[in-house]
């Protein structure tokens, strides 16, 4: 109802305007004074903000210069630390070959020959910087008289040999020698073991020996030296921390996380190992790595909290290592101080905001005052116009429902939805008909379904459609049709007939579904039952159905079929070493490889792990199987590239033939895989056709592995002790246990059961049985005997984890041994393959006040460098070394060279094998302090040992006892 103007409702109008006006100005005021605190407010708040950021940034930059100088100062100290090194070991092999020379002359042995073949000799096994360094000799006149890594060369001249810069080798080092210190630096280039086709920089130091007139020296590679301070410097990076919670992390290039504090697990993973999320942020730092460096933000996880938290890092390129450097520290203090400070802004807002609400009260109570004059008058105004809006609003609403209601249903729809006229003219589609199709509702209204047509149905599937619609009023079933783009695909279609009131067709109504993602995964679910997924080829369920049905044809036909089970030498190696992700690219690799060479009527599969199976469904002779058997060997063993490393990986084939070796699928895979396992006991890289012995073999294997599972629960294991015997006391002073067997079919012996024990793990529980079990035997004799006597237990290379230092702490507590009676025997190969972790480990052990025996010493490759870092107290001399003495000349003066090495270095040396008095006479005249064999007693149960204990003391026994070895 419009209004009234007139003198009456005029200043009515007015008043209430002057009312509004003046609440409205006093808002207006209020809020432009509030909002200008606040601006100012927050741009303080962002220059504070500003000049944090800037010193924490001006922090991570100094950071990262420390470490880039340091970088710089290890690079160019790198020639340095590579000569102290070779200077260092040349010297102390030049003492050993003094002393080696020295004991001869002072023996009587003045044949300069025979006393260089023993020099030579005893330098041929010594390693050290990793393995990788080794000791070379050659005459003055540029012969070659030790050369560990090509020993064919030796007695030959290299002084024509020459690097790829002209370099006379020998001559350089000929002239090191002939300096008046007699001695020096010779650099030259030479091929690196890791790049056998390259050479690479080589500084060798030389000094003149002069007794023999020799030049022996060693040498190294800078880039390997250059590798070994990278260590260093990881080392020391991981110990910086800087500010609160700031620390430095290291990747390569390539993508490996060298070092990483705060989540140190992933250290040496590649991208492709690392979790999603780390993923994502490495592949971030690395392409924001430069050379000038960047600074980046980021969230991540503190080590002590499960939460996201915002980092800044400076990312710095340091491209003569290929490494990025990433400084970075959490934002948590900034943002605190941040936060403090929005703190302080909000109240001062809030108290604005408070003197605003008074302000604008006291103008609301004066407008009030006004208003309630004007109040009677609205009220009337509004009951009026309220009536009339009341009205239209329910007629609308009911409309609005009903429209409502059916726009929701079409428009929400999940499904396609199209409605059509009598004549099948389009005249509204709804949004999901639009994406389903690609076709907007304005391209098909007005036209007919015509234009989705794929063509790939015939007239007469639409003269059966239309006939149901006529008839039953209703069609559905599985069309094709085509999508704006062109792509043809696969819809569920139902058709509804809406007629009018005379009975005749109005509308049709269309609701069509995309079931593409159905079919392929149909399609997917398929493959996936028949094939395995990462290598594309048939999996085990599909070379059961061929070789099924190639039997069925062999049987009508009389033809002969094998069945190929190929299995992938030590794949488990590539798995440890280059990681998982090489080991799948192998296995592809090798697939496309097979494949390609397949013949057409042969299958290829993978049957699981690195195991592939391959069907030959007719076999002519059996020739012609051996020469297709030997194509497969070589296919495999040709080079493969993974990860910028050449591999050169070979495999072992079990065959097995029909109808000889089986009738269905179960039997010939059972029979190739025994004839595999055969292969590579055998020593690999070659094949092997079913027989039915192996499967007595494997039966029988299988039973001793059953039977050694129950051994323990059995109480079937047995310790036997050897006397150890002391030339300085000529008394028993200890005893080694060894583990003897008794099983129900007899005595079996070590070196039968104890490959499979490692093999199989069960070597763990035994191994700590055997340890339990000497250390209360050894108590128990302690408390029989006033003599102190200590037990020596072998370990394997299986329990060598550092779950050991626990299992030998209980089982002195539990016995009460004193710990200084156990002696714990390692082998050399078992120390030497991984240095650091068995260097820590047997220091562990040894702060419990166990003693340690390096086992087979002289038959391993440990370095004189190596003896050194180990904790060790004792050198046990192997019996090959013993068993020729004094009558070999090189046996002889290896034992001395050992026992000489040991008291140098403060070690006991104990002979193993010791069956003569010559063997006798010979170790107590070159210092042995110890030794245990036949002469004196073989390994003889608890109850003769006793018995020998209790036999009165022989102090000459040494010297007048001589057994045979018995049995």
């Amino acid at each position: 109802m419009p209004l009234k103007i007139n003198a009456k409702t005029l200043p009515r109008y007015q008043t209430s305007a002057l009312v509004g006006s003046v609440c409205l100005l006093v808002l207006l005021i209020t809020a432009f004074f509030t909002n200008n605190a606040y601006q100012t407010g927050q741009n303080r708040l962002e220059l504070q903000r500003s000049e944090m950021e800037l010193a924490s940034r001006e922090q991570l930059r100094q950071q990262v210069d420390s470490i880039l100088g340091y970088i710089t100062f290890s690079r160019e100290r790198t020639e340095t630390v590579l000569k102290q090194r070779i200077q260092t070991v040349t010297r102390e092999v030049m003492t050993l070959a003094q002393s080696i020379y020295s004991q001869q002359i002072r023996s009587g042995n003045t044949d300069l020959d025979s006393i260089g073949v023993l020099i030579r000799e005893a330098m041929r096994d010594l390693r050290f910087f990793g393995g990788r360094g080794y000791i070379f000799i050659d005459t003055l006149a540029g012969e070659c008289v030790l050369l560990p890594t090509s020993p064919g060369i030796e007695g030959q001249s290299l002084m024509d040999n020459q690097d790829d810069t002209g370099h006379y080798i020998m001559r350089g080092l000929i002239d090191a020698v002939n300096r008046p210190e007699g001695g020096g630096y010779s650099r030259y280039r030479w091929f690196a073991p890791d790049y056998p086709d390259q050479m690479k920089e080589k500084i060798a130091y030389v000094e003149y020996f002069e007794p023999l007139d020799w030049i022996i020296g060693t040498g190294d590679y800078l880039y390997q030296v250059e590798n070994d301070l990278k260590q260093e410097a990881l080392a020391r990076l991981e110990a910086l921390t800087f500010g609160d919670d700031g620390y430095i992390a290291v990747l390569h290039t390539d993508g490996r996380v060298l070092l990483s504090p705060s989540q140190p697990e992933s250290e040496g993973l590649t991208l492709s190992e690392l979790t999603p999320e780390h993923r994502d942020i490495v592949q971030t730092l690395l392409q924001g790595a430069t050379p000038e460096g960047r600074f980046m933000q980021y969230d991540w996880y503190r080590s002590d909290d499960t939460g996201l938290h915002a980092k800044q890092a400076l990312v710095q390129l340091v491209p003569e290592w290929n490494w990025v450097l990433v400084a970075t520290s959490f934002q948590d203090s900034l943002q605190a101080a941040i936060a403090r400070q929005e703190q302080a802004l909000e109240e001062q807002t809030t108290q604005d905001v408070r003197y605003m609400l008074v302000v604008m009260m006291v103008a609301l109570m004066v407008a009030l005052s006004v208003a309630l004059l004007l109040s009677h008058w609205l009220r009337d105004l509004v009951r009026r116009y309220q009536s009339a809006i009341d009205q239209q609003k329910d007629e609308l609403e009911t409309r609005s429902r009903e429209l409502q209601l059916a726009a929701t249903v079409f428009e929400s729809a999940s499904e396609g939805a199209m409605i059509s006229d009598a004549s099948n003219h389009i005249m509204a589609v709804n949004p999901a008909f639009c994406s389903i199709t690609g076709y907007s509702e304005e391209e098909v209204v007005g036209k007919t379904p015509a234009l989705f047509s794929s063509g790939r149905h015939s007239t007469l599937f639409f003269e059966k459609m239309w006939s149901q619609l006529r008839s039953e009023k209703r069609w559905e079933g599985e069309v094709w049709n085509r999508r704006r783009n062109g792509e043809v695909y696969p819809q569920w279609l139902s058709i509804t007939v809406v007629e009018d009131e005379q009975g005749q067709p109005q509308n049709y109504v269309a609701m069509l579904n995309d079931v593409s993602e159905r079919k392929a995964t149909e399609d997917q679910l398929k493959y996936l039952s028949d094939f395995d997924t990462l290598t594309d080829l048939p999996n085990r369920r599909l070379l059961r159905d061929r070789t099924i049905q190639a039997l069925a044809k062999a049987r009508a036909s009389g033809e002969q079929v094998a069945l190929l089970v190929v299995g992938l030498d030590r794949f488990k190696h590539i798995n440890d070493s280059l990681g998982h992700g090489a080991g799948d690219n192998l296995l592809k690799q090798l697939a496309r490889r097979l494949t390609d060479q397949a013949q057409e009527n042969e299958t290829l599969s993978r049957l699981g792990g690195d195991e592939f199976g391959i069907l030959l469904p007719k076999v002519k002779s059996l020739h012609e199987l051996e020469k297709r058997v030997e194509e497969y060997l070589h296919l495999v063993s040709e080079p493969v590239h993974i990860h910028d490393h050449n591999l050169v990986v070979t495999a072992s084939i079990g065959v097995a033939l029909y109808p000889y070796d089986g009738d269905d699928f179960d039997s010939m895979l059972k029979s190739a895989d025994t004839a595999l396992y055969h292969a590579k006991g055998e020593g690999r890289n070659t094949c092997r056709f079913f027989a039915p012995v192996m499967n007595q073999q494997v039966s029988e294997r299988l039973a001793m592995e059953n039977n050694l599972r129950h051994a323990l629960q059995q109480n079937e294991f047995e310790l036997y002790y050897q006397p150890q015997f002391c030339f300085a006391t000529q008394s028993v002073i200890g005893c080694e246990a060894l583990l003897r067997w008794n099983s129900a079919s007899g005595l079996v012996m070590p070196d039968r059961f104890i490959p499979l024990a490692e093999e199989t793990g069960l070597i763990v529980p035994i191994g700590g049985w055997v340890l339990r079990e000497a250390c209360h035997q050894a108590k128990r004799w302690q408390t029989m005997s006033s003599k102190p006597l200590s037990v020596a237990v072998n370990v394997s290379a299986v329990q060598f984890r550092p779950e050991l230092v626990d299992d030998v702490r209980k089982a002195l507590a539990s016995s009460g041994l004193e710990p200084h009676l156990l002696v714990l025997e390692v082998t050399e190969s078992l120390l030497m393959s991984d240095v650091q972790g068995s260097a820590l480990l047997l220091e562990q052990l040894r702060a419990l006040g166990t003693r340690i025996a390096l086992d087979d010493f002289g038959t391993g490759y440990a370095s004189l460098a190596y003896l050194k870092r180990f904790a060790l107290d004792k050198l046990k001399i192997d019996r090959t070394f013993i068993m020729g003495i004094p009558e070999d000349k090189d046996d002889s003066a290896i034992t001395s060279s050992i026992i000489d090495i040991a008291r140098h270095l403060n070690l006991e040396t104990v002979a193993e094998g010791v069956e003569t008095r010559a063997h006798v006479d010979f170790l107590h005249a070159a210092g042995c302090h110890q030794a245990q064999g036949y002469f004196f007693d073989r390994p003889l149960p608890v109850p003769e040992f006793e018995k020998r204990m209790r036999e009165p003391s022989e102090p000459a026994l040494v010297f007048e006892k001589e057994v045979g070895r018995d049995g």
